[in-house]
């Protein structure tokens, strides 16, 4: 998509500075883009940071107006129901353990919720006939969460989880890429029983104001790439 439905820019005082776009969908109908640009000085330009697809008919909250010299929010920003860093990392542990997950129930359910657990089903059903495992853990990158602050006093964030999925074939069989993501990836890489898989998932979570009536946190987007396949 090349053309915005909205853009937020900061007015902070200070660099680094954040822009938000959110792009319109297409005449072909991909869905809309959120866009996180970053720029680290005054006279660099503004480079992709990240971006995530935000999901079908996804309400998204409306947005403070910035004032010149108001704070970007980061990963301990307070005044919501949870920092952004603990929202991340429950966010993570309900990925890696769906319904199981203690903190499943701080959540609304989402379309990437679903993907990811009807994928992980799907490869357990074959894996299980070829008597073989698997496994998947998600880890949340703390260190760098966007944050914009919207005008109910929550907040949106993006931020990173980096997953690993490591699959084993059962019977002297050899374990191979299942998208054209990893085969792409592997290329002509000699298989073994194990694929460990290394995945980059970058979600936007909309999180409410500390005593907000509806304190259930949210996902409105995400992307989800393989960056490393390696047979174990």
């Amino acid at each position: 998509p090349d053309s915005l439905s909205q853009s937020v820019v900061s007015t902070s005082a200070s660099w680094s500075r954040t822009l938000y776009a959110i792009t319109t969908v297409t005449d072909q109908q991909q869905s809309q883009r959120l866009l996180v640009m970053n720029q680290d000085s005054a006279t660099s330009n503004y480079k992709i940071w990240g971006l995530v697809r935000l999901f079908s008919g996804v309400q998204m909250p409306k947005f403070n107006v910035a004032t010149i010299g108001s704070e970007q929010g980061d990963a301990k920003t307070e005044g919501l129901v949870k920092t952004p860093e603990v929202a991340l990392r429950e966010y993570a542990d309900v990925l890696e353990k769906g319904s199981s997950s203690e903190y499943a129930k701080n959540f609304a359910d989402d379309a990437f919720r679903q993907q990811v657990t009807t994928l992980t089903e799907s490869v357990q059903k074959a894996i299980e006939q070829n008597e073989g495992s698997q496994s998947q853990k998600y880890t949340a990158e703390t260190k760098d969460i966007k944050v914009l602050r919207t005008a109910d006093g929550g907040a949106l964030i993006v931020g990173e989880i980096k997953s690993v999925w490591t699959r084993t074939a059962g019977g002297n069989r050899k374990s191979m890429p299942a998208s054209e993501g990893e085969t792409a990836l592997f290329g002509d890489a000699e298989a073994t029983g194990t694929l460990e898989v290394t995945y980059v998932n970058e979600v936007a979570l909309y999180i409410p104001a500390a005593g907000a009536s509806d304190a259930q946190l949210r996902a409105v987007g995400a992307e989800r790439q393989p960056v490393s396949v390696q047979a174990k």
